[in-house]
């Protein structure tokens, strides 16, 4: 016991010296040893005595999985009517032995990932060999259904060290044992969650359809000086945004036919797409031109002001 304990101790500090990750992985395995504390109900006459054991389990899902748990008590008998046979209290040696399959519940902390409290509750059966040094005793096995609970904290990501509580009741007389364990789990297999990605960089907002608010005079398709600033503002777009195309749209009032409004429409909108072209060294692929003739009004063609704001040419951005 004492060589084990110092193994226990030996492995938990290297492993403490390492990165402590997080934690279930659905689908994996784990075995691990395990010692601690047994305390047997009085009237059983059995005193209280180390526990060794093994213990080995499979996640389901990072909340829930299956343990299955085999563990030796050596203990001694301690009933005042040995006297009678002539049996010492030294010659009273008794193995316990506990075995049980549980269901375990993990909760998922969420602050320390890779400290995981849980619940466990099961059933299995306890065995009480007297070793023959008893002649008023007889060897017993009896149904133990179990619950308890414990932390488990995982110093690498195939390692991880547990504390276990149960409360053991062999049913019978329906005694009440415990037992306090630590433990060690190594685990294999299972799914390993693919590492975050980094954050995409924040990319600047902009609108996806830019008005250059660029109108014409009457039957004109020449760029007024005074729209340049707005037309450098799509050029300028166009360059820090190497990705995207633009699509521009001419337009034109009602006045004329529809077959000569709608070549003017394409004169005012290639008049745009040359000055950017030429201006802020674009590249010509990225613009589609496309005139509307006077098919799109946005305001009213009976006004001399309506006219004039659908004498107008807009850019949208296109991927």
């Amino acid at each position: 016991m004492k060589n084990f304990m110092r193994l226990f101790v030996i492995i938990a500090l290297l492993a403490l010296s390492t990165t402590a990750f997080a934690q279930i992985r659905p689908g994996a395995w784990n075995i691990g040893p395990l010692f601690g504390v047994g305390t047997f109900e009085g009237n059983q006459d059995l005193d209280n005595a180390p526990v060794v054991g093994i213990r080995g389990g499979y996640d389901f899902t990072k909340n829930w999985g299956v343990e299955a748990t085999v563990n030796w008590i050596p203990t001694r008998y301690n009933y005042d009517a040995n006297r009678q046979f002539g049996i010492d209290k030294g010659d009273s040696h008794t193995n316990v032995y506990n075995y049980r399959i549980e269901g375990i519940y993990n909760f998922a902390l969420t602050s320390i990932p890779q400290l995981v409290p849980f619940l466990a509750v099961g059933v299995g059966g306890q065995t009480i060999d007297y070793c023959g040094t008893h002649p008023g005793e007889k060897d017993r096995t009896r149904f133990a259904p179990d619950w308890g609970g414990g932390l488990k904290y995982f110093l690498t990501e195939n390692l991880a060290i547990r504390g276990d509580l149960r409360h053991v009741i062999a049913i019978g007389s329906a005694y009440n044992d415990l037992e306090a364990t630590l433990g060690m789990a190594f685990y294999f297999g299972g799914k390993k969650e693919a590492p975050a990605p980094p954050p995409e960089p924040e990319k600047e907002i902009f609108d996806k359809k830019v008005r250059l608010n660029i109108e014409f005079d009457f039957d004109k398709s020449d760029i007024r000086p005074r729209y340049h600033d707005e037309l450098k503002k799509v050029g300028d777009f166009m360059n820090k945004y190497p990705d995207v195309n633009m699509a521009i749209e001419g337009h034109t009032d009602s006045i004329g036919t529809e077959e000569y409004n709608q070549r003017l429409s394409e004169r005012r909108v290639q008049s745009v797409k040359n000055y950017i072209v030429e201006k802020f060294n674009i590249d010509g692929k990225r613009i589609k031109a496309t005139g509307y003739g006077e098919s799109r009004p946005i305001a009213d063609n009976s006004t001399e002001e309506g006219r004039q704001r659908n004498r107008r040419v807009e850019a949208v951005s296109i991927k």
